[in-house]
């Protein structure tokens, strides 16, 4: 589980803290929202957050597996293979997709969680 709040919003962007497992004991992340653009981006890693690469091949040897099971369901391809590999912050990532998710609502979100597991 990640949650987050917004803790500054001006004309130009949103800064969000988030926290790995709701802990707000523990050093927060920061998020930023550049409303002008569209982006938005992890600028600091939470404690006991971590950050990886993940190669075109381990993409797409997930797209496959859900692919294949798709096909044995009578189904098509529901995956694209990869092509680039990707950059991945575990907790941030969700605490990103979260705040996405609102701001597409048109919603700016003062706080929020998500959990996944």
């Amino acid at each position: 589980m990640v949650t987050f709040k917004l803790i500054e919003e001006t004309d130009e962007y949103l800064i969000y803290w988030y926290y790995t497992n709701g802990n707000e004991s523990l050093k927060p992340g920061t998020i930023i929202v550049d409303k002008i653009n569209g982006q938005i981006d992890i600028t600091e890693l939470a404690e006991d957050d971590w950050e990886r690469d993940i190669s075109v091949e381990e993409l797409n040897e997930l797209a496959e597996s859900v692919n294949r099971e798709i096909r044995e369901e009578g189904g098509t391809d529901f995956l694209e293979l990869a092509t680039e590999p990707e950059h991945s912050v575990f907790f941030g990532d969700h605490a990103v997709n979260a705040i996405w998710d609102k701001l597409r609502e048109g919603i700016v979100p003062k706080k929020g969680a998500r959990a996944w597991y």
